[in-house]
């Protein structure tokens, strides 16, 4: 698939770099989520790759800022402002889609920031422009509602190209296809969130993202408040409330793996609360700080965080057969922008 050429692209400020040069090398139809702390530049990064800045032209952008502009008048007349014959209509059904057709009639000035965002999103989403550029697109959206938004946001992309900045970890892991890892002003790893969140580059990258395992899956059956995932056949229960046949992505934090050898597993798969059971060989050992992160392949990798105490005692030596067990509420599933 051919990259979306943005060229180099870079930004200074009084004489300080806020984007370092870069070029993304953006695959066509790709989502690609710039994330990162607060300050490191992500925003400037996507004005430039929008053409809000700097010299690229912006003609075949649909973007959206992070603190959408409503102007005077009603909520319809901010939904459907630059939008033209089926672009309007799209509009209209994406914004009943997001929860706000009813309040078109309503002016602008007095809907809440959410009710504001999803409307902006609305009329971005709606536009037929070729590159869907969002600026930490539910910045402003309640808990309850993401799902929803992140499952109608991904269908209204479509296959489209789409560069999406967020802070969050979980609105990264929903959309991307791939990572762009932005600190300090520049890009520092690009690559699939699997591999992005579970093998951070280096030690600085480590200690701001942690260590997180991701997977991809659909839901099998929901229980309470659990969903059961099957993750390319691995079977993982995880907090989420989607409905059977839900593609969804699971992560959890590498130091909420319990790591068992083998001899103890079965009794100690009878005695702890953990739902999530797992046998598998020790793909690789490193040392992260003063823990050292043991990946075991499970029929694909599992990282799990343990004390040099702990990987002392039980000996465990690479190509060794482990068990891991995880508890459900300590996994999460998020909708997946990709159904």
């Amino acid at each position: 698939m051919r990259a979306v050429d943005f060229g180099e692209l870079a930004w200074e400020s009084d004489g300080m770099q806020i984007v370092a040069p870069t070029d993304l090398g953006i695959r066509s139809g790709e989502r690609m989520v710039i994330f990162g702390p607060n300050g490191a530049g992500k925003s400037t990064l996507l004005r430039l790759i929008a053409g809000v800045i700097g010299e690229r032209s912006g003609e075949d952008v649909a973007y959206l800022p992070q603190r959408p502009f409503m102007f005077r008048g009603s909520g319809r007349r901010n939904l459907l402002m630059g939008l033209a014959g089926e672009e309007s209509n799209r509009a209209e059904v994406l914004a009943k889609r997001l929860g706000v057709s009813n309040l078109l009639g309503t002016p602008a000035a007095r809907l809440s920031g959410g009710e504001r965002q999803r409307l902006a999103l609305a009329r971005t989403l709606a536009s037929g422009r070729s590159l869907v550029a969002l600026d930490e697109p539910l910045a402003a959206i309640g808990a309850k509602d993401r799902d929803n938004v992140i499952a109608v946001a991904g269908d209204a992309i479509g296959e489209r190209t789409a560069v999406v900045v967020t802070h969050d970890r979980d609105i990264a892991v929903a959309f991307a296809d791939r990572v762009a890892l932005m600190v300090d002003g520049a890009v520092r790893s690009v690559g699939p969130p699997q591999e992005i969140f579970l093998d951070p580059a280096n030690q600085d990258v480590a200690h701001l993202l942690g260590h997180q395992n991701v997977m991809v899956g659909t839901v099998v059956k929901q229980d309470g408040p659990l969903v059961q995932v099957s993750c390319s056949g691995l079977m993982v229960w995880a907090l989420g409330e989607q409905a059977a046949g839900s593609e969804v992505r699971v992560t959890f934090g590498a130091d909420a793996v319990t790591l068992h050898t083998v001899s103890s597993a079965t009794a100690t798969e009878g005695q702890d609360s953990a739902r999530n059971h797992w046998l598998g060989s020790v793909r690789s050992l490193g040392d992260v700080g003063r823990l050292i992160e043991v990946v075991v392949d499970v029929g694909q990798p599992v990282a799990a965080l343990i004390t040099e105490g702990s990987m002392a005692g039980m000996g465990i030596t690479v190509d060794d057969k482990v068990a891991l067990s995880v508890k459900a509420t300590a996994a999460r599933a998020v909708t997946s922008a990709k159904q």
